[in-house]
Parts: C-alpha cells; sequence; structure tokens
C-alpha cells in the first residue's frame, strides 16, 4: 500500500483559537478521541504546502477538536493553518466496524444494481446530516445514492464493486 493511501483525510483546520496558537479543527465522525497528546498528524494546504506535526494537546469543545500543535505559539502562527486538511494512520484510526469504510477506498469502485446493471463509477462521497451520498456517474449521468442498509448492499473493495438496490425515485425520472 502506498503512503499517501495510508494517510486517511480525517478533517480540517477551521480557524485560530485563542491567542497561545490553538486551532479548531472539524474531524470526521468518530475521529474525536484518536488525537490524542504526542501523536503525528499530516496537515496539506489546497496549494500542495505539506507537513507533519506533533499534537501537544487537543480537547473536545462544542463538538470539535481544540488543538494545540508543537511550534505553533501565536494566533498568527495557527492562522497559516487555516483550511489545510488533516490526515490520520490508518494505524491510528484502527479498524473501522463492519459497513464501514473510508472515502479514499470506495471512490473509483464500480457500482452495479442487486439486478446486474453497471450504473457506473463512485466518483465522490458527499456528508450529509443524516447519512453520507454516494455520486455515481455512468452512461445514464449522475445518480444520488444515499449510503443506507437499505440502498448499499455489499462493497467488495478486493474486486472493487458495489452492489446497491435502487429504491423507486433514485433514478432520473422517477423510474
Amino acid at each position: 500500500m502506498s503512503e499517501r493511501h495510508e494517510w486517511i483525510e480525517a478533517g480540517a483546520v477551521l480557524r485560530p483559537h485563542g491567542i497561545r496558537g490553538e486551532v479548531i479543527v472539524d474531524l470526521k465522525r468518530d475521529l474525536l478521541d484518536h488525537v490524542t497528546e504526542g501523536c503525528e498528524l499530516r496537515v496539506t494546504s489546497g496549494a500542495g504546502e505539506e507537513s507533519r506535526i506533533e499534537v501537544e494537546r487537543a480537547r473536545v469543545h462544542q463538538g470539535r477538536l481544540i488543538v494545540k500543535f508543537k511550534g505553533l505559539e501565536t494566533r498568527d502562527d495557527a492562522e497559516g493553518l487555516k483550511a489545510f486538511a488533516v490526515w490520520m494512520t490508518r494505524e491510528q484510526i484502527g479498524p473501522l466496524e463492519p459497513g464501514r469504510w473510508f472515502v479514499q477506498d470506495i471512490v473509483g469502485i464500480a457500482v452495479f444494481t442487486d439486478e446486474g446493471e453497471h450504473l457506473g463509477e463512485l466518483t465522490e462521497v458527499m456528508s450529509m446530516p443524516a447519512n453520507d451520498v454516494y455520486v455515481v456517474k455512468g452512461g445514464e449521468g449522475e445518480i444520488l445514492l444515499p449510503a443506507t442498509e437499505e440502498v448499499i448492499r455489499e462493497v467488495d473493495l478486493e474486486r472493487g464493486r458495489m452492489l446497491v438496490h435502487l429504491i423507486e425515485g433514485l433514478r432520473q425520472g422517477g423510474a
């Protein structure tokens, strides 16, 4: 497995918090407890900047993580990480519960209906309040699939396939 796939995008730095170099980090579900003192995270900017940075301390506040990274001592230091993506290793996250996948593992897999029809390729995962939504692009255009047990029947990462059950209203035209 390449080093890039060993790192999982876990969230993003939203903004500085206070004047002592802390930042507010918005992490994906279930990862708040995984960021602890001494752990090393990877941060990347949209412009391609990348570094690894050690957590000095972290605490949860109003559902978000407030993190003090080593080397960030002022609000101006913290401002430099605003909008950076935050990455964790698979090892730091640990095994996922059955029926859960890392986004980067399922983007690009082929999507088939339980009737054998090839719908296309999963191109994007949109995080929504109730559940994620998978964007599938194929010959018939784009289909949005709610990531629920009713719709997502099987994910086979080894074969690069997802099996889905299309409920009424998911296809364009309501078919």
